[in-house]
């Protein structure tokens, strides 16, 4: 065989090959694609704002007066973060901590500020002014705040009780301003509405009494258009390295579902493309264990603002330490937000200075399209049903808490329904109190 033929014959062979090679190329689809167009993504922010402070997110779930055997609060609810951020206005004195007697309940106070979980005392000093006291040692934490006021010397005292009852906290606002400011709410009852107890048979050494609105007039269910967060903006955010990201569509397309991984982390995409799971399993942890439960809030504010993730109001709904877990949840209007899937909160977990999970919604509410008047239960009503109704299922020492709020919807063409209602809290899971209730205006009245 001539040299010539011969190398014609491998030049056939080797063009063969790279038609099947080029072939096999063309057919072969990956179970990950890559993430196009990321360098035109923004470098951190998904379009959203900062919290930036404790304060801004700390805020009580109601704030109770007491007038005798009468309990008030605000109409409004929004009217309770405006007078906690009053409150931080105020410079305390006399600061101290000291023992407390057993497990008992304090006498004779004015007004309660009530928080959705338990704070650390240590955190009181970032919210509040105590010029006389640096930093607070003591590591007992509080779910209330109790205030006195003094009409012989016009001034207001503040007591922060320990869950257990058995240490407390005391400081003093010697300010005739917001006394007398206080003394005149309590005289004119401007803006306040009846509130009723309901585990009024509860003893009095009980701090975690229960008090709901008794009028539920004017409430308003409310549909909004929503916007979608390209989970995109998220990759940049959440994974280190882009050039190593890639994206599979190999979950269940009838919803929406897909996800985000390297060889290390995964950011799931769910329910229609409204909410994103992030997971890194290869978080260093802390060798001490859990964090410092303030530095946990503030590292947690600080992951969050860093690009940018807050959409709308959300307060501080849960905080374990133990786990080093903070939970944020949405308010809307001054009622919190409740949804069947936790679009309405953001939950962040570290491990050590990473982020170990991050849950979260991808929706934003825009603007309202129509509102609805409807109506919903008195709270008389609510404790005739929680008492006859709900007795064979649960004692009234079982409720953890009640309270009005919204029940969040989706709607598939990009809408939100925020129909509001009562919701219960049994062994620490939310739920619908009337979950088969109608609550449109004209159907109750048989319009």
């Amino acid at each position: 065989m001539k040299l010539e033929t011969f190398k014609s014959i491998i030049l056939v062979l080797l063009i063969g090959l790279s038609l099947l090679l080029t072939f096999g190329l063309w057919n072969y689809q990956s179970e990950f694609e890559e993430l196009e167009d990321l360098e035109n993504v923004s470098e951190t922010s998904v379009g959203g704002k900062q919290m930036e402070t404790k304060s801004n997110v700390i805020e009580p779930s109601s704030i109770i007066f007491h007038a005798g055997e009468q309990h008030l609060g605000y109409k409004n609810p929004q009217k309770n973060k405006q007078f906690f951020l009053d409150m931080q206005t105020w410079i305390f004195t006399d600061f101290s901590v000291r023992e407390s007697n057993r497990n008992r309940a304090p006498k004779g106070y004015d007004a309660e500020i009530i928080f959705p979980d338990a704070l650390p005392i240590q955190i009181a000093a970032n919210l509040f002014h105590f010029p006389d006291t640096e930093e607070i040692e003591a590591t007992w934490s509080f779910d209330r705040i109790y205030l006195y006021l003094d009409k012989d010397t016009a001034t207001i005292s503040v007591q922060f009780p320990s869950i257990d009852g058995r240490r407390q906290a005391m400081a003093s606002l010697n300010d005739s301003v917001n006394y007398n400011k206080l003394e005149k709410l309590f005289a004119s009852r401007e803006g306040l509405t009846e509130y009723i107890l309901v585990n009024e048979d509860e003893k009095e050494e009980n701090n975690q009494r229960i008090f709901i609105p008794s009028n539920t007039d004017g409430l308003q269910k409310r549909s909004l258009i929503v916007n979608k967060i390209p989970p995109d903006l998220f990759v940049r955010a959440l994974f280190p390295n882009l050039t190593r990201v890639s994206r599979s569509d190999k979950g269940d397309r009838g919803i929406g579902e897909f996800y985000f991984a390297d060889s290390e982390r995964e950011m799931r995409i769910q329910h229609h493309e409204t909410k994103l799971e992030f997971y890194n399993p290869n978080a260093v942890g802390n060798p001490s264990g859990s964090v410092n439960p303030v530095e946990l809030i503030d590292r947690s504010i600080s992951r969050v603002d860093s690009h940018d993730g807050w959409f709308g109001d959300y307060s501080l709904y849960d905080l374990d330490a133990a786990s080093n877990r903070v939970i944020y949840q949405m308010r809307y209007n001054g009622y919190p937000v409740h949804s069947r899937n936790g679009l309405s909160f953001i939950e962040i977990q570290f491990e050590g200075q990473d982020i170990y999970q991050y849950n979260r919604s991808l929706l934003k509410l825009s603007n309202e399209v129509n509102t609805e008047e409807v109506d919903v239960p008195s709270g008389e009503k609510v404790i005739q049903y929680v008492t006859n109704e709900l007795s064979d299922t649960w004692s009234i020492e079982q409720i953890q808490n009640i309270q009005l709020g919204y029940d969040f919807q989706y709607q598939t063409d990009n809408s939100v329904i925020l129909e509001p209602t009562w919701f219960i809290q049994i062994n620490g899971e939310w739920k619908r109190l009337f979950p088969e209730q109608d609550t449109s205006a004209s159907q109750q009245r048989g319009d």
